[in-house]
């Protein structure tokens, strides 16, 4: 029996979801990019989980997308043939909505992440690295192009100029020079890197879910907002629900049931 290609523990009200395919450098094809996305449902699922953190086995975290995969069979209503960019970009259900509606999630990225590799990171609350990481940006070097949203994301992260330069110079950025620009926002020794990143998921988990859910939507829906109404619309609409549900959850609290 092979082993599993996503590894799925449970520390404390933490999910560690752990990419477990190193033979193939962590590469995605389209069963990894399904067990990925399944774990996540799964931490989401999970009533005593409150945050998520995604590491891989391996000196190298994900080489990007799977090549050398043999091909799927196509989708016989849409003659598609599913892979990871098929089913991670895929209409309403991508890598990205999904994380976007999950609970908080901390990357640790524990080797080098290529391609694909550092897209799909991009989707993620926090990314903390390991000191030895390293982040490319190889696509047109490879003749290809970057995907699962890093178009829209890498320049929110470290300012449009700054990605056109990575993009299209097709550069790989050391653990240092990524949190330097805004790749990542904190770096871990490659040992202590697990730890530190359950630590922060730990501290997620500790909050309110609602207030955290509400503010982890503010955040992705105002960050390219320039109109000041709509901006503000958002966070009042958000404090209307915090406090529906707030009084809600009080009257439920004091609620007396007569005896049986």
């Amino acid at each position: 029996m092979s082993d599993p290609l996503v590894l799925y523990e449970q520390q404390g009200a933490v999910a560690v979801i752990t990419y477990n395919r190193s033979e193939t450098r962590n590469a995605w094809n389209a069963q990894m990019t399904r067990e990925v996305m399944a774990a996540v449902e799964r931490a989401n699922g999970a009533d005593a989980v409150g945050a998520i953190v995604i590491t891989a086995t391996g000196s190298i975290f994900c080489s990007g997308a799977d090549f050398k995969a043999p091909p799927e069979p196509k989708d016989p209503e849409t003659g598609i043939r599913p892979g990871a960019a098929t089913i991670g970009m895929a209409h309403d259900t991508s890598w990205l909505h999904l994380l976007a509606r999950s609970k908080p999630s901390v990357v640790a990225v524990n080797g080098r992440a290529i391609g694909l590799g550092v897209t799909h990171t991009l989707a993620a609350d926090i990314r903390i690295g390991a000191e030895s990481s390293s982040y490319s940006f190889a696509f047109l070097e490879r003749g290809t192009m970057p995907e699962f949203g890093c178009t829209a994301l890498l320049p929110r992260f470290v300012g449009y100029g700054r990605a056109v330069d990575i993009c299209l110079t097709a550069q790989t950025l050391t653990a240092f020079e990524a949190r330097d620009v805004g790749l990542i926002t904190r770096i871990a020794a490659d040992e202590d890197l697990l730890d530190e990143a359950v630590a922060i998921a730990e501290r997620l988990a500790s909050f309110p879910a609602l207030a955290m859910g509400l503010t982890r939507q503010m955040l992705q829906a105002n960050a390219t907002e320039n109109d000041l109404n709509t901006m503000l619309k958002t966070e009042r609409d958000a404090f209307v629900s915090f406090i529906k549900a707030s009084r809600s959850a009080n009257k439920a609290s004091t609620t007396i049931k007569p005896p049986e």
